[in-house]
């Protein structure tokens, strides 16, 4: 794995804090930070070769995010995500994500349309030669399409947030047996219904395809504590 943490660009740009800030979430979502790695500021701001300052700020902003928390006498740890916590996401995630969807619908331009179905099609090629790397990076580029073309910022920004914390349960869920086959035809009969203008049906479409992701996530999470306490 790349290190995230590596030093920020120097420059005395106000815009600092959000560069430490994206460098240290960045690392608790892909894992480089783990469960209840304390993030010390002093470490952290040595490694990214700033002054402790913005990591500190960086630290409260993750903290009203949910992805870190402040411990009594331990500092702030990168927080746990409980079942509670994944099955909340997943709800708020299909909510945006439908929204944008069914505005897509509306307001998607021809070129657009073509780039969804052409995505659809290479999706499907991976699927049959086993590209997991490149299907993850379709997939995102997808779904970021579907969002730009809803053509709403702040909804894009808070899906971007909510997003963030389930790509890890996509990955995850995407190992269950026949899940990879059912999401590329999700993908597809949405890029149908964007195309047809339907928005309700892109919404509905969505809906379903987040809780079968939820549901795949799950399915995998509590196979893999199964097998766990069979190896202890």
């Amino acid at each position: 794995m790349d290190d995230i943490l590596s030093p920020v660009e120097p420059d005395q740009s106000p815009d600092i804090r959000e560069k430490v800030y994206h460098k240290l979430r960045a690392a608790l979502l892909s894992g480089e930070l783990g469960p209840g790695e304390r993030l010390v500021e002093r470490k952290l701001a040595a490694k990214l070769g700033v002054s402790r300052t913005p990591v500190r700020e960086a630290i409260r902003m993750l903290e009203l995010e949910g992805l870190a928390r402040h411990v009594p006498g331990v500092g702030s740890v990168k927080a746990e995500l409980n079942a509670g916590v994944v099955l909340e996401i997943y709800s708020i995630r299909a909510v945006l994500e439908g929204l944008a969807a069914r505005l897509a619908a509306e307001r998607i331009g021809e070129g657009n349309l073509a780039r969804l179905a052409e995505i659809c099609t290479v999706m499907e090629a991976c699927i049959d030669g086993n590209d997991v790397a490149e299907l993850e990076e379709l997939h995102r580029e997808f779904h970021d399409l579907v969002y730009r073309c809803a053509e709403s910022p702040r909804l894009a920004q808070m899906i971007s947030s909510v997003v963030g914390h389930v790509a890890g349960f996509t990955r995850r869920g995407y190992a269950e047996p026949g899940r990879l086959e059912q999401a590329a035809s999700e993908h597809r009969q949405l890029a149908r219904a964007i195309g047809l203008r339907e928005g309700m049906l892109a919404e509905r479409i969505v809906r379903e395809h987040v809780e079968n992701s939820r549901r795949a996530f799950f399915e995998q999470y509590f196979r893999d504590l199964d097998a766990n306490r069979h190896r202890t």
